[in-house]
């Protein structure tokens, strides 16, 4: 039963799901699960069942499927003997209950046997419930041996009891009023809709009186509180309602007794059944409609129609669930007017049906209406059926109920299954359930997915152990060996990769799991949940990268930047001079960076480098740009950029933009060679001054015959021509 309590959908049951439960209820469910002896729990306002393996035999046939099952929901019987304590021990308005003898089955040397129990009901402290009782506890402790020794006695009662039947007496009962216990036989239990076992061994007097006919309980409650206080003997009849909803007349004479004080201290006597000296003085017919219709409405309105006749009744109910006042007179017009506009035509469908007499003759329905008084919105339910002679609609008969709540709570219990349901989705959460002594393993459908099985398909543990990748399979299996291991019991927490088995895509999961061990100390369950954590694997691996990146290039940066440095302060020249080739050639490193930057740093065009370097050495109308679209890697961009700005520079100073007629031309392509991509770029300068190769190289040109050659593994040379400076180079794309 434990695996049972943990392995059911309690969100389905107004406790929700075992996570948001109280302290005191988890306190208490341990409790019960922990005990050798037959224990219960009802807890909350719908008394939902929990109970454990020593209590199910009791349950017989409806073990297990009684688990988590509602109060409201169990037979009739069962709900009159006890409904009654249960509402006291909630309310706080009594501190429990307990009964003697009654029946269950016990488990003796593995085979089932009947035994007797003394049970009490005691109320269960949760400070987060209404009056500060969460739930009522069900105890057992066996008595058989001393309900074998009152065999004997049982015997001759049982003479009684045919001497009693043969009188005519069909039922008898005793009322302990000190201690508010009646005791009564099967046949009294039967009438007031009470379980023989628990009448037998005694129950508050308020589990009987819910039987009595409501047009006779102030009557009888008036009588027996009267007689209990002055004694004596009494009689009277009155009526009760069936388990079926029919009414039976019972005729009671007893006899009150006092104590030595003069207090009310027990009454006894007999009923008999008087229902068909009842019948016979009534209008059979009428009586029993208006009876069955009364035991269907209970804590409904009631309506009679007779459409041949133009008349219609509703009671005083009926009108009020309507918001109409106690003497207004509905009829067809007024019935329609509060009726829901997109219901109208339902409504008066489902009418039509009921009253053809080709038809069934009945109509049960749901629908909306606006309260007369208020303007109210509410749900009603009607049951109704129609009679007919001659083929004619002659009555038409039912009841109708307010069912606002309940539709309302089947509105937010879809809302709340839907948002379950989207907040498992948006979480990318799957669920799994391994059965160890069976090999029975079950995935949800997220779980499917994130294994890339196709859902629906059975699946094994060799089918997860499949989808695990091959890298993480040794560390995945020994924390689950270590998780189900009796002597470690470790948390089953951990990160890893599955290769999807029909799709093939690789995704890391996130996975948390427990094991539940027997009695025997053996792993008998593997549950868990898994969430797709992908994204966030990538993201890190992504972050690495680029840190690793960054700090590759702050490197790279900080080395061009040295070098600048030592080609530019070597003595050569005057400080203000070196200055301002430093400084320039910075601005030129930053420009390229500022170019890669709004690529992302993945690389740059190369007319883009090109415009950028027109654009700073006076502007597009000096240069002449031509040429293919090409990518340049970011260590290449950085590298060609350095040395266009070079000689951009020195054109500026010396060479064709130093003069206003002097232009630039620069042309490039693919270089013709096999093998890897490499490029071929022409600087040529036409328009300026006289050229004259120099005496002694500069650092511009050492930056581009060497260094550049160097960074691009390519090749660099600049031509002194007398009409103007040609630079040829030719450099690895991907360097």
């Amino acid at each position: 039963m434990a695996a049972r309590v943990i392995a059911f959908d309690w969100s389905t049951t107004p406790l929700g799901p075992m996570e948001a439960w109280s302290p005191a209820l988890r306190m208490a469910t341990d409790m019960i699960l922990a005990t050798n002896f037959p224990m219960a729990l009802r807890w909350g306002p719908e008394l939902v069942l929990i109970y454990n393996d020593a209590y199910s035999p009791a349950l017989q046939e409806n073990h297990p499927k009684a688990l988590g099952v509602l109060f409201r929901n169990t037979s009739p019987e069962f709900q009159a003997s006890i409904r009654a304590l249960h509402e006291d021990i909630l309310s706080g308005a009594s501190g429990g209950f307990a009964f003697e003898k009654l029946p269950l089955k016990v488990s003796r040397g593995g085979a089932l046997e009947l035994g007797y129990f003394t049970v009490s009901y005691s109320p269960v402290p949760d400070a987060t419930a209404a009056h500060g009782v969460g739930g009522v506890l069900v105890t057992a402790v066996e008595i058989s041996q001393s309900v074998a020794d009152r065999r004997t006695l049982r015997t001759t009662q049982e003479r009684y009891e045919m001497a009693r039947e043969a009188a005519g007496v069909v039922g008898a009962w005793e009322w302990d009023i000190k201690a508010n216990k009646v005791y009564a036989d099967a046949r009294y239990a039967e009438l007031h809709n009470v379980a023989p076992e628990f009448a037998e061994a005694g129950l508050p007097v308020q589990s009987y009186t819910p039987a009595v006919h409501p047009d006779d309980a102030e009557r009888v409650r008036d009588l027996a509180l009267k007689v209990a206080l002055t004694g004596g003997d009494f009689s009277h009849e009155y009526r009760l309602i069936q388990a079926d909803g029919t009414v039976r007349w019972v005729y009671t004479r007893g006899r009150a007794y006092l104590d030595e004080d003069g207090q009310p201290a027990r009454n006894a006597g007999v009923i008999v059944d008087i229902t068909e000296r009842k019948t016979v003085e009534a209008d059979l017919v009428a009586a029993r409609l208006d009876l069955d219709l009364a035991a269907q409405a209970a804590g409904m309105g009631r309506w009679d129609h007779k459409p041949h006749l133009g008349q219609r009744y509703w009671d005083a109910r009926a009108r009020s669930i309507f918001g109409l006042s106690p003497d207004e007179a509905p009829d067809q017009a007024t019935f329609e007017r509060l009726l829901h506009p997109e219901d109208l035509a339902s409504v008066r469908a489902a009418v039509t049906a009921a009253t053809d007499p080709q038809g069934s003759g009945a109509i049960n329905m749901e629908y909306r209406i606006h309260r007369d008084d208020d303007g109210a919105l509410r749900w009603v339910e009607t049951f109704g059926r129609a009679f007919f002679e001659g083929g004619q609609c002659v009555r038409f008969v039912g009841v109708v109920s307010d069912v606002t709540e309940r539709r309302e709570a089947i509105d937010r219990l879809l809302r709340q299954e839907e948002t379950l349901r989207l907040a498992i989705d948006a979480a990318d959460v799957g669920t799994w359930d391994f059965n160890i002594a069976t090999g029975e393993l079950t995935w949800s459908e997220r779980c499917y997915l994130m294994l890339g099985v196709r859902p629906g398909e059975p699946v094994d543990v060799d089918t997860f152990n499949a989808c695990i990748h091959p890298g993480d399979q040794a560390r995945v299996q020994e924390a689950m060996l270590l998780a189900q291991d009796p002597m470690v019991r470790a948390e089953y927490s951990i990160e890893f990769r599955v290769v999807g088995r029909d799709d093939y895509v690789e995704r890391w999961v996130n996975t948390k799991g427990k094991v539940f061990f027997g009695d025997d100390g053996k792993a008998h369950r593997f549950v868990g949940a898994v969430v797709n954590v992908t994204d966030r694997k990538r993201a890190e691996l992504h972050l690495r990268l680029l840190v690793n990146e960054l700090n590759h290039r702050v490197k790279n940066s900080l080395a061009t930047i040295q070098a600048i440095a030592a080609q530019s302060f070597t003595g050569e020249r005057a400080l203000p001079q070196a200055q301002e080739a430093f400084s320039s050639r910075i601005v030129a490193l930053a420009e390229a960076h500022d170019l890669l930057t709004r690529e992302n740093w993945e690389g740059a065009d190369l007319h883009d480098v090109t415009s950028r370097l027109a654009d700073l050495h006076g502007g597009q109308a000096r240069f002449e740009l031509s040429g293919p679209a090409i990518r340049l890697s970011p260590k290449t961009a950085l590298s060609l950029s350095m040395a266009l700005h070079e000689l951009a520079t020195n054109a500026m100073k010396y060479g064709a933009l130093s003069t206003p007629e002097g232009r630039i031309r620069v042309n490039w392509a693919l270089a013709p060679d096999p093998g890897a991509a490499r490029l071929d770029l022409t600087w040529t300068e036409r328009g300026g001054p006289l050229v004259k190769p120099p005496t002694d190289r500069g650092f511009g040109s050492r930056l581009i015959e060497r260094g550049l050659a160097a960074e691009l593994s390519g090749s660099a040379a600049i031509d002194f021509q007398p009409e103007g400076v040609v630079c040829r180079i030719r450099a690895l794309l991907e360097a």
